[in-house]
């Protein structure tokens, strides 16, 4: 009897002993609304999984939601940390949110990479294999988007979401800007623009119809960087949009092979020698002041038109030889008949019409992303080769009739005031970490600025590797990111019409909507357009002024008297 009560003792505690269970839950915390997990975590017990963080980040998951285990009810979990320089022990936390459900949250204090082992007596240790980047200089304001690192492209779809391209890959990705963490699908677009899986197609611009039915892709038509010819980088096309925010999808449109043909013939008639640009006989790289690469696009007001904007070459005026000396200009070509050549499926056989070049002083710089926002336009200014000092602009889509450049000097042109610097970092000797991509929306009087960087190249982890080896890296996919930086940027008041005058003495008046402008010589033909370009009316002076009537609708009108403008906020 006494042997049999021992059996039985030693029975029990063997059954308590396999009773201990320590796992990684199957059900992760998600996206508000979906069932799509914010972190990539793999379920089950003695696993492995990889995760990143940032300091300070308020929307990190693995420090704000946390990552869920499965074990007995009321157990005390332990942990260890081999870096205690990234995260300290006591800063990794657990919480049992119900009965066996545990939220174990990191919150990291240094930047670099560390084993964290999750421990519950007699079960196995789960290993999360954890880095930790560096806090934006204003981490309310930034949000760190996983599983891509070369972002280079974005795309509103609504309720703060994105589609975001790399320019690495074919994939488009779908973010909730306002959340850190992995995306919520991916869209593989190679079949979609005519594409093969060996070749990237450098996607670098992206804009959305009017109607919110249509996104539009542009590729870099760039050589490559060792001056190759790139022959699936001769993109644009378009997708579909069916859905919007969390559920937005996209198919197949139409895609073209004609832009940078049609593009480097546009810049040799301004007598530019895109031919020598964009030349990979002769190994033109595209990362040069006179090479030849496309950042920036965008829809004009009304569609059908768009803004192809080159990051280089930068030039002189049109039909000056460019010399080492006097490339100092941005240019952007007008495509008339944009989305006619992307409308239908398949190859398009439409040649793009490309007008007169539309050239900006930005003090040397390129573009880098542009995006209209109503009757505005948001141009941000890059090397071209990266780096450096970026600037933001305002431009209300008003161009020179006598093809000189835009300054900030004509009234059309504004500076926007916001810090970019903590977005470009130093790499040793290399500057990077640029801004790359922009989404504008437009609250009232305020403009709400969505930038998008390549961090491609970035250490992230000062372990020597960039972003970019992590990206290439299945394994370790969930360590490649990139940042979302939200600006707010207020318009600048119009100035009345009454008090408006511009250059030789021209001035407005406006008594309802009968518009008469003063200081005219004899017989100048006065033409008053829309912002788009639309012509509004047109009339002859007679004597030093006439007028003209006005539509009902109150909006921004350009008043083209002779060979001077006048714009009118009326």
């Amino acid at each position: 009897m006494k042997n049999l009560v021992i059996v039985t003792a030693i029975f029990c505690l063997v059954l308590n002993a396999s009773a201990a269970s320590l796992e990684a839950s199957s059900s992760q915390p998600t996206y508000s609304g979906t069932n799509i997990p914010l972190l990539n975590i793999v379920s089950g017990s003695g696993k492995t999984s990889y995760v990143s963080g940032v300091i300070n980040d308020p929307t990190d998951p693995a420090a704000t939601q946390g990552i869920y285990f499965q074990a007995p009810a009321g157990s005390s979990l332990s942990f260890s940390s081999s870096n205690t320089n990234v995260v300290k022990t006591s800063d990794i936390t657990f919480n049992e949110i119900e009965s066996g459900r545990f939220a174990v949250k990191i919150k990291p204090s240094g930047i670099g990479s560390t084993k964290i082992a999750v421990k519950l007596s007699g079960a196995s240790d789960y290993t999360i294999q954890y880095a930790a980047s560096k806090a934006s200089n204003v981490p309310e304001r930034t949000t760190w988007l996983a599983g891509s690192s070369d972002a280079s492209a974005i795309a509103d779809v609504g309720n703060g979401f994105f589609l975001v391209a790399d320019d690495e890959n074919n994939n488009i990705r779908l973010y909730n800007m306002n959340q850190s963490g992995m995306p919520i699908k991916e869209i593989s677009v190679t079949n979609m623009a005519g594409g093969s899986d060996a070749d990237e197609f450098d996607i670098e611009g992206a804009s959305v119809s009017d109607d919110g039915q249509t996104i539009y892709w542009i590729a870099s038509l760039s050589n490559s960087k060792k001056g190759k010819l790139k022959e699936y980088r001769n993109r644009a096309f378009s997708t579909k949009l069916s859905g919007s925010g969390v559920n937005a999808s996209l198919s197949a449109g139409a895609y073209s092979t004609k832009m940078r043909d049609a593009l480097i013939a546009f810049g040799d008639a301004c007598n530019w020698n895109f031919s020598a640009s964009a030349s990979y006989e002769n190994s033109m790289i595209p990362k040069r002041i006179d090479g030849f690469n496309i950042e920036g696009l965008t829809l004009q007001k009304g569609g059908e038109a768009a803004y192809v904007a080159f990051r280089a070459p930068c030039v002189p005026l049109k039909g000056v030889t460019p010399t080492s000396s006097n490339r100092k200009y941005a240019v952007m070509a007008p495509v008339s008949n944009f989305e006619t050549m992307l409308s239908g499926s398949g190859l398009s056989n439409t040649n793009p019409n490309i007008g007169e070049p539309v050239l900006f002083d930005f003090d040397g710089l390129g573009i880098r992303t542009i995006e209209r926002a109503g009757d505005y336009y948001v141009i941000i200014a890059g090397l071209f080769e990266g780096g450096g000092h970026p600037k933001a602009y305002l431009w209300d889509g008003t161009t020179n009739t006598d093809g000189t450049p835009i300054t900030t000097e004509g009234g059309h042109l504004n500076i926007i005031d916001i810090d970019m610097s903590d977005l470009v970092q130093t790499e040793g000797t290399e500057v990077e970490g640029h801004p790359e991509a922009l989404s504008v929306q437009q609250d009232g009087n305020n403009l709400i600025l969505h930038i998008v960087c390549d961090n491609g190249a970035v250490d992230l982890y000062n372990d020597g590797k960039t972003a970019k080896d992590y990206s290439a890296d299945s394994k370790k996919y969930p360590w490649a990111k990139f940042r979302l930086d939200t600006y707010v940027y207020e318009i600048p008041p119009t100035t009345p019409v009454d008090e408006h005058e511009i250059k030789a003495k021209l001035s407005c008046r406006i008594i309802g909507n009968e518009l008469t402008i003063f200081g005219l010589n004899e017989g100048t033909p006065v033409t008053v357009v829309s912002v788009d370009g639309t012509v509004i009316g047109k009339a002859v002076a007679s004597g030093e002024n006439c007028s003209l009537r006005l539509p009902a609708v109150h909006t921004t009108y350009i008043v083209k008297a002779g060979n001077q403008n006048i714009k009118l906020f009326y």
